[in-house]
């Protein structure tokens, strides 16, 4: 237990990290995609949830359509939505599903998506399948990986949303709090 609230601490340190060695990439993957017309977030176990969450980001602030699905579920649906040069982004943690998630890559590689990965430090697989790829850090318990992973997501959302010209500190319809009736 203890083991565990230490990595819990170290949060904030990992946060910064992958921030300080990633923004400069992540800004350079919202370039090259910011015109795309819609995008594909996928992941499997745990990391279904951090697609979902990348998804809503970018249509908060970007007003592009966009779905997330947990990759298991990728045939017969989402890959017949997938398109030579389309963007799909893969959640890859090293656990106990990437052997799964590096199948799903390859049969979107072969839909001719273009692959966009957040993968752990030093997944050399992963990256040579990758058309562009995020780095986080490596060894971080499974239960806290979603934090992470989500970070380049939510900086994708933001320098996409920069690079289209809207201000990503101010989306249409979102306020700073939800009232259920």
């Amino acid at each position: 237990m203890e083991h565990f609230k230490d990595k819990l601490r170290q949060i904030p340190e990992i946060a910064e990290k992958v921030i300080k060695t990633e923004e400069s990439i992540v800004h350079s993957i919202a370039k090259k995609y910011k015109d795309k017309p819609y995008f594909i977030f996928l992941g499997r176990g745990i990391s279904s949830a951090v697609a979902y969450e990348g998804r809503l980001k970018l249509m908060e602030t970007n007003y592009i359509p966009s779905m997330a699905n947990p990759a298991a579920e990728m045939e017969p649906g989402v890959i017949s939505l997938m398109r030579p040069g389309y963007p799909v982004f893969f959640i890859c943690p090293q656990d106990e599903t990437r052997k799964m998630i590096v199948e799903n890559i390859k049969m979107a590689k072969a839909e001719g998506a273009s692959i966009i990965s957040v993968i752990e430090e030093g997944d050399e697989e992963i990256k040579a399948l990758s058309d562009d790829y995020i780095q986080v850090v490596k060894d971080v318990p499974e239960f806290l990986c979603p934090i992470q992973f989500i970070i380049p997501l939510q900086l994708f959302a933001y320098y996409t949303a920069v690079e289209r010209g809207l201000d990503p500190d101010k989306p249409r319809h979102l306020t700073k709090a939800v009232t259920v009736k």
